[in-house]
This record gives structure tokens, sequence and C-alpha cells, in this order.
């Protein structure tokens, strides 16, 4: 039985790793013609109230999915959740509803602090996403409570799907002169909405199709929640969409912080684009830790049940911490070439580079707010943090953004972020063996992911050599070097065996990895 509940778990894993991966890939790819057609300030009336439609997408497939996934798991039978799905969708509609009216009339104050008055129809259409978050949040936790990724990760793709060609027609649009720059903007957005309704659609068919008695009238049933589930809740929702929250900050402050020392809105605004390329890289460098923790949310049931399953989380805490300091590491190195390959230069790349970090301190701070989430004993300590974390954001803004520009916004962040983590690790210094595992660990990850990056870094200076640096060549340096950089890391790997058979086995086609190079317990 627990090996079959190991196995569901890692599949599950994987799928919904695999589906989240494709549809940020999409979502990393699409910018790629926005950007080029309508530039670096179109670029930037599109991701300025992108933070709005992040705080959607947190609510809606990732933190109160989540949540709700391991309140499901903890019902003894299948009246008591269908009796917490009905419960926990009014509530959700309820605030939905109340905080689509706070955006939409507040939108015109929203615009005029974040720089532009005229981006107020953009916040208005992206605000009618929220009616759809009870839907999709209440049926993804509901199928994630049983390990049952699979609605979740086709809902997500084909939202992502629906959105991203609303998207590239309103850039196409505004490229032929047919509509203007904040129309663009705002035709953009609906994308949201509109992908949102086919997502709903998947989730309604499979919860209808499933034989799960939900509009048979049962007898009363109880409910199980545990003490503090409501600061469970805000926890998950803020720790998963910490990048977001980072955002806003720079949404509302940038700006105004760069034309401090005399820089014009235009040129401002430009910049600001530029560092929101950063954006789609991070988030698709955090899918996998929000995948894992899809995961082990659902196991977390009770105390009885969380010590059987701490083998395989700890498993899977191990393996997620080793693929987010390998990504980071090869982001970090190649930067300037995925610069000007995705963007067609190498604008802010020193800036980009730093900000790729936040891609591994999010990655191990989502991982210990899921793993902890239970010990309502310290979530408050946790919220501190993340309140003292932003600000911290705001402070080093204030300083650092005017003389350094988008530079001093990314230090900013990494710093902010460091805050949480070592926030974090302070106040579970009695049992970090568990939760970042052990220091050897960790720093032979760490010193495996520098050697890499080095080692990428010097064959890119190599190569630059023979060739100039351009969108075609940096494609080609692109298709060389990552897969060097992934078999210089498998090889310290499994050199200084940073991972035990069975947890290799975790990652996809893990066991013909393990016969491949031969990896022995």
């Amino acid at each position: 039985m627990q090996r079959e509940t190991i196995s569901k778990a890692v599949k599950g894993t994987w799928v919904l790793t695999i589906a989240s991966l494709f549809s940020e890939l999409l979502s990393a790819i699409y910018r790629i013609p926005l950007q080029n057609i309508v530039g670096d300030r179109g670029y930037f009336i599109y991701q300025q109230v992108y933070p709005i439609y992040g705080i959607f997408s947190v609510l809606a497939l990732t933190g109160l999915p989540v949540v709700l996934s391991k309140s499901f798991a903890q019902q003894n039978d299948q009246a008591a959740k269908n009796k917490l799905l009905k419960i926990s969708f009014v509530i959700m509609m309820a605030a939905a509803i109340g905080l689509i009216f706070v955006i939409w009339s507040s939108a015109r104050y929203l615009a005029i602090f974040m720089g532009d008055p005229s981006l107020y129809h953009e916040i208005r259409t992206v605000s009618l996403a929220f009616i759809l978050v009870p839907f999709e949040a209440s049926l993804r936790g509901y199928f994630q409570s049983d390990l049952v990724m699979e609605p979740s990760a086709f809902s997500q793709v084909l939202e992502q799907l629906i959105r991203i060609i609303i998207i590239i027609g309103s850039a196409v649009l505004f490229g032929r002169g047919a509509i203007n720059i904040y129309q663009m903007g705002a035709l953009a957005n609906s994308g949201a909405f509109i992908g949102g309704i086919f997502a709903v659609f998947i989730l309604l068919f499979t919860f209808l199709k499933s034989e799960n008695k939900f509009f048979i009238k049962t007898p009363e049933v109880n409910i199980e929640l545990e003490h503090g589930l409501g600061l469970e809740i805000v926890l998950i929702i803020l720790f998963t969409g910490i990048t977001i929250f980072y955002q806003f900050i720079d949404s509302f402050s940038m700006l105004r912080l760069l034309m401090h020392n005399g820089m014009p809105l235009h040129q401002a605004e430009i910049m600001k684009g530029v560092f929101d390329r950063a954006q789609p890289l991070i988030q698709l460098g955090i899918v996998i830790s929000l995948s894992f923790i899809s995961t082990i949310m659902p196991q977390l049931k009770k105390t009885n049940q969380t010590d059987q399953n701490k083998p395989l989380i700890k498993r899977m805490v191990r393996v997620c911490l080793l693929l987010s300091i390998a990504e980071t590491a090869g982001l970090v190195a190649l930067m300037p070439d995925i610069n000007m390959m995705l963007f067609t230069n190498t604008s802010g790349s020193v800036a980009l580079a730093i900000y790729m970090c936040s891609i591994f301190l999010v990655s191990t701070i989502n991982l210990l707010v899921a793993v902890t989430s239970g010990d309502s004993s310290k979530n408050l300590s946790k919220l501190v943090l993340f309140i003292a974390s932003l600000v911290f954001k705001i402070v080093l803004n204030i300083l650092l953004v005017p003389s350094m520009h988008i530079t001093g916004s990314a230090i900013a962040t990494v710093l902010s972020e460091c805050v949480i983590l070592f926030g974090i690790m302070f106040i579970y210094r009695s049992s970090l063996g568990f939760l970042v595992l052990s220091w050897d660990f960790v720093l032979k990850t760490a010193v495996a992911g520098l050697v890499m990056a080095l080692m990428i870094r010097a064959l890119e200076k190599f190569m630059l050599n023979f060739m100039e640096l351009t969108r075609l060549s940096s494609v080609l340096i692109n298709v060389i070097l990552i897969p060097i950089g992934v078999v210089i890391f498998l090889f310290f790997a499994v050199e200084w065996k940073l991972l035990k058979k069975s947890e290799w086995e975790i990652l996809p086609f893990g066991k013909h990895l393990v016969k491949l190079i031969k990896i022995e317990d």
C-alpha cells in the first residue's frame, strides 16, 4: 500500500510538473513575439498590471488548491469531502465578488499609484478573472487531495494556451495599428478570464463525470479541520505567491524611483519593461517546487500519517532542492545568451542574472513552509517574517533603485527573500536535519551548481571568441551549452552521491537513468 502511495505521488508530481513546465514554457515563449511586436514600452504596459493576474494565478492554480487538497484529504469519507467542497466554494465566491468590487471601484486610483492613469482599463479587465477562482481552486484541490493531478494539469495547459492566443492576437492588432497600446494591454489581459472559463469547463466536466454523489442528500456529517487552518491558508497563499508581492512593490515604486534622478518617464517605462523580462523565467524556475508541494501537502494529513510519509517527503524535498540549484546556476551562467535569444538584446542581463537567484530561494522557502504548515505554533512567526521581508524590499528599493536602477531592485528582491529563508531556518533551528536535510548535502549541491556555472560561463566566453553574440548565435550557444551543463551537474551529483537510488528514481525516467549511470544504494 505504501509503495502504491509513493508511486502515485511521484506520478502525480511529474504529471503536474510537466503540465506546469509546458504552461510556463508557453508563457515564456509568448513574451518573445509580444515584446518584439510591441517593444519594451508596450511590454511594460502589459506587464505593469501582471501582478494582479499573478494573484489570480496563485489563488486558482497553486496556493488555494494546495491547502484545500490537504483539508480534503483529512476528511474521513466522501460525504464529508462533498460538504467541505460546498462550504469552501460558497466562502470563496463571496470573497471573489467582494475582491472584484474593490479592484473595479479603485482601478483609477491604482493606475495613478502605478504611475500611469491610463492603465485603469487593464486593471478592471484582469479583475474579472477572480470570479473563476472558486471553481478552479475548489475543484483542483478536490482532485489533488486524491493525488489525481490530470484534471489540474489539462485545465492549466488549456487555460494558458487560450490566454496566449488572445495575448498574441492583441499584439498583432496593435502592430497593424488597429488598436492603441492601452487597448492592446486591456485585450491581452482579458485572456486570463477567457482562458479561465475553458479551464473551469474541463474541471467541471471531469468532476460531474466522476461518481462522487455530490448532489445526493446525505445524513449530517462532521468536517474535520485543523486548528489554525485560517492562518495556514493565508501563509500558503502568501508564500506560494511571494514573487508576485515583490512584483507589486516594483509596479508601484519603480517608475517613480527611476525618475528620481531625472530619468524621463518614457525611458523609465522601457527600463521597467526590461526588468520584467525576468518574470517568465522565475515562474518557469519555481514550477518544479510548486508541483512537489502540490503532491506533498495532501500527505500531511495527520501526525501519524505524516510520520509514515516522512521518508517520501524527505526524498522529494532533496530532489526538488537539487533541481532548483541546478536551474538557478544554469540561468545565471547563460543569462546574456538567454536574454539575447528571447528578447533580441542583452539589456539588463546583470540585473536579470541576480534576479534568477530567486528560483533557489523561493523554491526552498516554499518547501519549508509547506512541510511545516501543520505547525500552528510558529505560523504567526512566519507571517511576521513575510511582512518584514516586504518592508525590507520597500526600504531597499528606495535606497538602491535611484542609483543602481533595475539592478538595485533585483538585489532588493534577493536580499528580502533571504530574510524569510534565514528567518525560517532560525525558527526551526532545532529540527533543521529534517527541513533542510544536512549542511553537507546543501553545500555539496551548491558547489556542484557553482562549478557547473563557472565551466559553462568559460565555455560561453570561448565560443564568443569565434562568433559575435547575435540572436542566431545565442540560440546555438544555448543549444550546445545547456546539455553540457546538465552533464556536468549530473557528473558531480553522481560522483558526490548527492542522491540515493530511491531519490534518483523520483526523476522522470529515473529508473532508466539509474541503470544507465549504474547507481547503487
